[in-house]
């Protein structure tokens, strides 16, 4: 009887196995098919290209992503390792954010951190604007991005665009056995699908990448500061000159989805949303979609940027 019932044991959870694995294959149809519906075109082929893998820390990084830096291409662990050297008296700082920042749906070096750069060299100023934001992240990721990678780094300046209606990270535990699970969850599309449904269900918006973030708590439940503050704090403590942009959202008018009033007092804010505004351009002109910018609203908040990162480091500008 024993050896019979653990036969059936052993059949029944090859059948699970076997089911779970078809409905897998099936949900990476359907999943692929549900992300790419409300995205333009052009943000939908940046996205394919650029492969995300699980992290311990962040939930997720890009798999191969290259940094350009004065028309070179580096990997970015190369970068995060300090492996790319200085040239003497060059003003090095890092823009971080989510795939606004990156410049999903345009080439690199039109996101508004190469047009920032761009626009202080044409100054006569050695400024280097390197783009770390990725897509999806939030100001969660952007502080661990800051507190366990820049800060080595030694940086002249940070420019930070998040929204500030997000969540924190809950404090990475050591490593251990649920890890392993946790990537699994990661790459598994089934589950990806389950989440969407009970999201729908409940009225709640799914986000591309929300499945990717960890367990995160709402400020309100940890009863500390906001993402934002502990950023200033930590730019503060290590005396790095910081700057947030105030996060630019289609719409009429423009929206502010980083408004001043809802950041910390005392760093300077650019105000992208009114740059974009005075430019009197279209909608269409300025957003691929929601907050994604196309090159001309990225050239317009690069320019703001680099204003005032110019005020902040003290670099005179032309008249």
């Amino acid at each position: 009887m024993a050896a019979r019932a653990s036969r059936r044991l052993l059949f029944a959870s090859l059948a699970v196995v076997l089911v779970l694995a078809g409905l897998e294959l099936a949900a990476r149809v359907v999943v692929r098919t549900t992300l790419a519906v409300a995205l333009p075109t052009e943000v939908r082929e940046w996205v394919a290209a650029n492969r995300v893998v699980y992290d311990p820390v962040l939930g997720w990084r890009s798999a191969d992503r290259e940094v350009i830096i004065d028309g070179a291409a580096f990997k970015e662990a190369e970068l995060l390792a300090d492996r790319v050297p200085r040239r003497p008296g060059e003003i090095r700082g890092y823009a971080l954010g989510d795939s606004q920042t990156h410049g999903a749906g345009i080439a690199e070096n039109h996101a508004w951190p190469g047009a920032a750069q761009d626009y202080l060299r044409a100054a006569g100023h050695d400024v280097t604007v390197i783009n770390l934001g990725s897509s999806g992240y939030r100001s969660a990721q952007v502080l661990q991005v800051i507190e366990h990678r820049l800060l080595a780094l030694d940086p002249d300046f940070l420019v930070v665009d998040c929204m500030t209606r997000d969540s924190r990270l809950v404090e990475r535990e050591p490593p251990s056995l649920a890890d392993p699970v946790r990537e699994i969850l990661f790459e598994s599309r089934l589950y990806r699908l389950l989440r969407l449904g009970v999201a729908a269900a409940r009225g709640e918006n799914l986000g591309a990448t929300d499945h990717r973030v960890r367990v995160v708590q709402p400020r309100e439940a940890i009863g500390g500061e906001g993402n934002h503050q502990i950023i200033a704090n930590v730019a503060a403590a290590a005396g790095i000159p910081l700057i947030f942009v105030d996060y630019p959202f289609t719409g009429t008018p423009i929206k502010q989805m980083a408004p001043p009033a809802l950041l910390p007092p005392g760093v300077p804010v650019v105000l992208a949303t009114a740059a974009l505004s005075a430019s009197e351009q279209g909608e269409r002109d300025l957003f691929l979609d929601s907050n994604h910018l196309t090159a001309r609203g990225s050239a317009i908040v690069g320019e703001a940027v680099a204003k005032t990162l110019a005020d902040v480091l003290d670099l005179p500008l032309p008249e």
